[in-house]
């Protein structure tokens, strides 16, 4: 996270400059512009320097300086409402030009030093944005039904399918000890298939994009479902989709008997197809 230097004085207004991203300035120019001077975009500038532009708001100082930012990232309320600022920000450019995210909290404390980061890292700033350009990214999380899962997929597991006659034959406290051993069974079969669907799925999808990369798992409370997460992807694709959906319903098709579902979600900036050192220093 970057944050405008403690060392340095407040402006007299105490404003300073949030930088959300990059678009180049002629795309920008004819198509947010318009939305910016009919007051479709509130609250948002563009400052251009050279071929790019920086998609800006004016910012409290204060409310961003080093000694106060950390109490403030600790106030889930304010982050939570940050966080959706910048992301809904973003989006609202990517529908009328392509855009290079900027990291959160990436405050400038004047024009000068904002025009300052777009000159000096011209290069590295139009090389990404020639890569997003006309490109956005997706992400495909797979969740399993484990009941779903154990009543296809693994019952081609030959020791599942006798485990599990074991159980429906047997009684009392034996009947427990053979369901025990079933679940076991089914739950060996699970992780064992866990890593080979990861695999399929992202080989597909990469050969379908234009880049991606696999990220953590997400437990239930992050992901929203209650079924368990065994893949999630991001992925950088042209901006019509349609190559990599196709891919991608082919591939809900095949894993469809084996308790797998796959959702999309998108299209968002590419947050994760930048480099990291796109922000304020």
């Amino acid at each position: 996270m970057t944050t405008p230097a403690a060392t340095a004085p407040l402006r007299r207004d105490g404003l300073g400059w949030y930088l959300y991203g990059v678009a180049a300035a002629d795309e920008a120019s004819a198509r947010l512009g318009a939305g910016l001077a009919a007051g479709a975009v509130q609250g948002i500038d563009l400052v251009a320097e050279g071929p790019l532009v920086g998609v800006t708001s004016r910012v409290s100082l204060q409310e961003f300086a080093e000694p106060a930012l950390p109490e403030r990232l600790r106030d889930t309320t304010w982050l939570e409402q940050m966080i959706r600022t910048h992301e809904q920000v973003l989006e609202r450019v990517l529908e009328d030009a392509s855009v290079v995210p900027c990291r959160f909290c990436s405050v400038y404390r004047s024009e000068a030093e904002l025009r300052r980061f777009l000159s000096e890292r011209r290069e590295v700033l139009q090389a990404a944005l020639d890569r997003v350009r006309g490109r956005v990214e997706v992400g495909v999380k797979a969740f399993i039904d484990r009941d779903r899962f154990a009543a296809g997929r693994a019952r081609q597991n030959e020791d599942v399918r006798q485990q599990e006659t074991q159980v429906s034959s047997a009684e009392g406290g034996r009947a427990y000890l053979e369901r025990r051993r079933f679940e076991q069974l089914v739950a060996s079969e699970l992780e064992r298939f866990r890593g080979e669907a990861a695999d399929r799925l992202h080989t597909r999808l990469l050969a379908a994009a234009e880049d991606g990369l696999a990220l953590p798992l997400q437990a239930p409370e992050l992901s929203g479902r209650e079924e368990e997460m065994v893949f999630n992807g991001a992925y950088l694709v042209t901006a019509d989709r349609g190559a990599f959906e196709q891919a991608l319903a082919s591939l809900g098709r095949d894993f469809r008997d084996d308790g797998v579902e796959l959702e999309l979600t998108g299209p968002w900036p590419a947050y994760n197809f930048v480099p990291e050192e796109l922000g304020a220093e």
